[in-house]
């Protein structure tokens, strides 16, 4: 999250201190350590909202992510199939490994590059339409970020495939304000902690329909 060094510093340990459950998991997962969400398979959300999904995903679930990664494991480990659309050909690639590695049949990954900067251009790019007509129960946007726009447009789409009921993550979503005001949900919660294979504290919100 933005701040001062310092500042980040001290959101960290207040975390640690309102969740001490979080901090040796924290401390073992710091970037440093050489782990990876790919290889701890893990999201990289706030623990937070790890621990919430750990508890209410199902086995029947179906999902979708604009940005694969150590959440394509996580997910597949606890639901009946993932979508995977991302759009850099060498992390597909460390993704697919990791799943032939692990044995994993029921992730799907399709790689569609897009340019960051043309918004107009993204709007109708395969990465964006590669959800189709798909009725996922979940679906979370996260991969590039570099251009603010891009993960509202991606929340937009989402709206209109999701299933009844489903759930849309947004994975560092203090980044978009405007995400929770154009939000359609029922309700809505952020996930506000540590994460794993990161420095500082994020949020990860998640909209509940």
């Amino acid at each position: 999250m933005d701040g001062t060094n310092f500042q980040r510093v001290l959101r960290v340990g207040v975390d640690l201190m309102l969740h001490p459950r979080f901090t040796l998991p924290y401390l073992r997962r710091l970037p440093l350590s050489g782990r990876t969400p790919i290889s701890e398979q893990l999201p990289w959300f706030s623990y937070a909202a790890i621990e919430f999904l750990e508890r209410n995903l199902k086995p029947s679930m179906s999902v979708v992510e604009w940005g694969g990664g150590g959440s394509t494991m996580f997910f597949a480990n606890r639901t009946a199939s993932v979508f995977c659309i991302e759009s850099n050909a060498e992390w597909a690639h460390a993704i697919n490994s990791k799943l032939n590695e692990q044995g994993i049949r029921t992730v799907s990954v399709v790689v569609h590059q897009f340019d960051p900067v043309d918004a107009a251009g993204f709007a109708q790019s395969p990465f964006i339409r590669a959800i189709g007509s798909q009725r996922p129960d979940v679906i979370v946007i996260d991969g590039y970020e570099e251009s603010a726009p891009l993960r509202p447009m991606c929340f937009s789409i989402a709206e209109e495939n999701i299933a009844p009921g489903g759930m849309i993550i947004i994975d560092d979503s203090w980044r978009y304000p405007i995400i929770r005001k154009s939000s359609k949900a029922k309700s809505w919660r952020e996930f506000r902690s540590v994460g794993p294979c990161r420095y500082g504290v994020t949020t990860t919100d998640i909209h509940f329909y």
